[in-house]
């Protein structure tokens, strides 16, 4: 583990777009068919609705946009998003119009852990977590965890939205298949042991 790791030896799938276009389409479908038995056009086609009411074709033509944009956007964010794991530093670059850096210290490091949401799960993904306890660690208590050299590390995070890089204190590599993820868990979990924790570190 003496040389760069990047995401060349640990990549994120082309698997993670296809499950963030899927998410996003049923989220869209969620809220159109919302939308349709709401506005009492229930015992009309869907193109009879659209003729009567030129609100709801504009919604109609937004939903229809946002698929192939989602699409764009997903492979933007795959294709400007890079990792490595230096001897001293996590880095990581992102940005589709604006690039940004960051060197996170391993020291600072101090919940780990690999997650997996329900669409995870179906494609055979997963996202290595890392978080600043100043952000979101206070209540990892609930899950199943242990503990190495003092720190929180626990298999399964919460769900919530997927984040791509980093934001804030925390800091997602997503689109990783299960293995994958381990290994790196327990790359950065080496780095930490030989880079710890120091009173004078405060955060990512």
């Amino acid at each position: 583990m003496g040389g760069i790791i990047t995401e060349k030896d640990y990549p994120v799938q082309g698997l993670w777009i296809i499950k963030s276009i899927i998410r996003s389409l049923i989220v869209f479908i969620i809220i159109a068919v919302f939308f349709y038995w709401s506005s009492g056009y229930e015992n009309s086609s869907l193109w009879e609705s659209l003729s009567k009411d030129p609100e709801l074709q504009i919604y109609f033509w937004i939903y229809i946009a946002a698929v192939p944009f989602s699409l764009i956007l997903a492979i933007l964010r795959r294709a400007t998003f890079h990792y490595s794991i230096e001897p001293q530093f996590l880095t990581l670059r992102q940005g589709i119009l604006s690039r940004q850096q960051r060197h996170i210290p391993y020291g600072v490091i101090q919940n780990l852990f690999v997650k997996q949401d329900l669409f995870d799960r179906i494609f055979g993904l997963a996202s290595l977590a890392i978080e600043n306890a100043s952000q979101g660690g206070a209540n990892v208590g609930n899950q199943q965890e242990q503990k190495v050299f003092g720190l929180r590390i626990g298999n399964q995070g919460r769900q919530q939205t997927e984040t791509v890089g980093f934001s804030g204190n925390k800091v997602s590599i997503p689109g990783l298949t299960k293995a994958n993820a381990e290994i790196l868990k327990g790359i950065v979990l080496q780095k930490m042991k030989e880079n710890p924790i120091e009173d004078s570190q405060s955060g990512l």
